[in-house]
């Protein structure tokens, strides 16, 4: 399951936060992860904030994925804030009963 939230900031950059929603095969939990796009107003598409042209790019590969994501997010422009109010509707839209529909857990699949 994939849920994306844009937010407007006040320079004219839109940020999409793509939060995306799975089961691992060995474990029954539901594990999400999110993902940071950026796209300037005169583009035309979403992208990454730090491609390989960006200066910061190998500090970013050289660091944890921890200390990646926030370098991310401070180059992004928006806040932990905002990526968890983003993180929360994903999880509001799990919890809808309706929602799970397609949803299978591994107990089901044995």
């Amino acid at each position: 399951m994939i849920h994306e939230k844009i937010f407007y900031l006040k320079s004219g950059r839109e940020v999409k936060v793509v939060v995306k929603g799975y089961f691992l095969n060995d474990n029954p939990q539901f594990n999400t992860e999110y993902e940071v796009l950026i796209k300037e107003p005169k583009e035309k598409f979403f992208r990454t904030p730090i491609g390989t042209n960006h200066p910061q790019y190998w500090k970013m590969k050289r660091s944890t994925s921890q200390q990646a994501k926030m370098l991310l997010l401070e180059y992004s422009g928006i806040s932990q804030r905002q990526v968890n109010q983003a993180v929360s509707e994903f999880n509001k839209v799990v919890s809808f009963p309706s929602a799970q529909i397609g949803l299978q857990y591994e107990s089901e699949l044995v």
